[in-house]
């Protein structure tokens, strides 16, 4: 297995030929502007707008809803901007560079927790890009709205999604890049659309009340949806940030994907805050009280960006799966992993939409997401800080190690795992899932602080308060001792040759 790929295969237009094998710095032609407008396109979506519906729906009024969702947007980016850094000095994507911290075999951790929130949200895509289809074709066209119209609306977005997945890195940058403008004139009129009966309150009538029965613990699970927003990209950035080279600063590399990420949930979001308060007689479907809603001239536009939002944000999850399926079977190139995660999303939208309700399930699947991959991202985020002035810290051919079916290296540990990053990780994920507290599912540790949802912060201070304990107590047999060296791998050359065996 060959550890370069060619750079001129990275163009619009054409299939990428690199999958998760370490990009040379001379291949590494991307820039942060590109990363900021893959984060920032890949969120302007009716997908996120529904979050901004789903805290108005949690009895939360306007600007609760909004500051909620707001905090909750920035405490998951700022949490996930310290492992933007690893791309950029491991020269693979999130999943692989993890085997730093959680070992060789370990790093399948990061792997599974990608590919469950790539397919999530894909199928989440899917679905709302395809409801708004068929809602919005209905209204200007009068085609029917049935279970068979569904299904053929889900089958062309998906379609399109794996067509631009599939040509890879340099496509998909370009597509955002076209899609921004667009989308962000659309939600922006969208404003304007709605403020005729837009108000800032909930009718609190005798029947009203908030979903875990006060203002604040609301509130909270407002917050605690909303973390999943960044956090949920936070196995994906490598696959964007590795393409960067070297000489951009810290700040421009984890700045880049904040902000991107940032201003991509929060303006959607805010705009469904506000559509779920401007419906008059809202149903329990954002996206057919969309369209019903609508003037006749912005029914197209609902349309428009039904199709770009799904290109947006479900090319995003396909792509990574792809790269994610693909450290699972090195032997497979990216193109056959890329079919097999799209046909995996495909079978969990249709059964989550016409086996389940999916709908209802929303809020749970997200807190419980975020409860197991806060402390994943809780350990790397120590991890990453520990180097953060040794730009060459990372042995970029031992990370390919599982790849090539190799044993030992710097990062074999205890048999390809590092325990003490392994057992942080489960006992805050435990801790995390035990401890969700929504209106539908609450775990036995869900009352320890009075009903307030600990899931998020709980999972995560667990995680890294065991990791920097192991650290502090067995130092040695917990970090790799590549802080000290320098190599040629280390130099951005990742030599085949280079083949360590020896079991630290």
């Amino acid at each position: 297995m060959t550890l370069s790929a060619d750079p001129s295969k990275d163009r619009a237009g054409q299939i990428e030929e690199a999958g998760v094998e370490f990009i040379p710095e001379e291949a590494r032609d991307s820039s942060p502007l590109n990363v900021f407008a893959v984060f920032l396109g890949a969120n302007l979506s009716w997908t996120v707008a529904i979050y901004g519906w789903i805290a108005v729906g949690l009895g939360l009024d306007f600007w609760p809803a909004v500051l909620s969702s707001t905090v909750g947007t920035l405490i998951g980016a700022l949490f996930i901007m310290p492992v933007t850094l690893m791309g950029p000095r491991t020269g693979t994507n999130m999943t692989v560079s993890s085997g730093a911290h959680f070992g060789i075999r370990g790093r399948i951790v990061g792997s599974g927790l990608a590919l469950v929130f790539a397919l999530m949200f894909a199928a989440l895509t899917v679905w709302t890009s395809g409801d708004a289809i068929v809602a919005a074709s209905h209204r200007l066209f009068g085609t029917p709205e049935g279970n068979g119209a569904l299904a053929v609306s889900y089958a062309i977005v998906t379609i399109l999604m794996i067509t631009a997945a599939l040509y890879g890195h340099a496509t998909i940058v370009a597509m955002q890049k076209f899609c921004i403008p667009i989308a962000l004139v659309i939600i922006i009129a969208g404003f304007f659309v709605y403020k005729g009966t837009f108000q800032f309150h909930q009718p609190h009538d005798d029947g009203f009340e908030y979903a875990l029965g006060s203002f604040w613990k609301t509130c909270i699970l407002s917050v605690v949806i909303s973390i999943a927003g960044p956090i949920s990209y936070a196995p994906a950035v490598g696959d964007y940030t590795r393409r960067l080279s070297r000489r951009y600063s810290d700040g421009a590399v984890s700045g880049s994907v904040g902000l991107g990420l940032f201003v991509g949930i929060v303006l959607p979001v805010t705009f469904g805050c506000f559509t779920a308060m401007a419906f008059t007689n809202p149903t329990n479907s954002f996206l057919g009280d969309l369209v019903m809603e609508a003037p006749g001239w912005y029914v197209l536009p609902i349309l428009v960006l039904a199709v770009l939002g799904g290109f947006g944000q479900g090319v995003l999850c396909i792509y990574s799966s792809g790269l994610d399926l693909e450290s699972f079977f090195p032997r497979l190139r990216r193109l056959h992993t890329t079919a097999i995660a799209a046909a995996s999303a495909v079978v969990l939208l249709y059964l989550g939409v016409f086996v389940v309700d999916a709908v209802q399930s929303i809020t749970d699947a997200t807190v419980i997401l975020n409860a197991v991959a806060t402390p994943w991202v809780a350990v790397l985020v120590i991890g990453v800080l520990r180097r953060r002035r040794h730009l060459h810290s990372y042995d970029a051919n031992d990370l390919q190690a599982f790849a090539q079916g190799r044993r030992g290296g710097r990062y074999w540990f205890v048999g390809g795992w590092n325990i003490p990053a392994v057992v942080a990780w489960c006992v805050g994920s435990v801790f995390g899932v035990l401890s969700v507290h929504t209106s539908t599912f609450q775990g036995p540790l869900s009352h320890l602080a009075n009903g307030v949802d600990l899931s998020v912060v709980g999972s995560g201070a667990i995680a890294a308060a065991l990791y920097l304990g192991a650290l502090a107590i067995w130092p040695k047999s917990v970090e790799t001792p590549e802080l000290a060296h320098t190599g040629p791998s280390d130099a951005g050359l990742c030599p085949a040759a280079h083949m360590s065996t020896s079991a630290e």
